[in-house]
């Protein structure tokens, strides 16, 4: 007889290993050299990003990033 555990070993690892490769597949992003941009804002909107990176817990670098991927990926889809 089958150990009756078997099965869901074997599903929290096929879980394990998914969220394993959806967290580090960013991480070739995080590889990528990085530059320096100047940018002119309004003091308004740069309190806006600051308070969406503290909200989101990230920073305003990675916020600007995430919004180009998207743009891009509407202008190549």
């Amino acid at each position: 007889m089958a150990n009756m555990f078997e099965k869901c070993a074997a599903d929290r690892e096929a879980e394990q290993r998914k969220i394993e490769k959806t967290v580090s597949a960013p991480a070739a992003a995080e590889d990528e050299k990085r530059t320096t941009l100047s940018l002119s804002l309004t003091v308004s909107d740069k309190k806006a990003l600051k308070m969406m990176a503290a909200e989101r817990e990230t920073t305003i670098a990675a916020i600007i990033h995430e919004w180009v991927q998207e743009h891009l990926e509407e202008v190549n889809g």
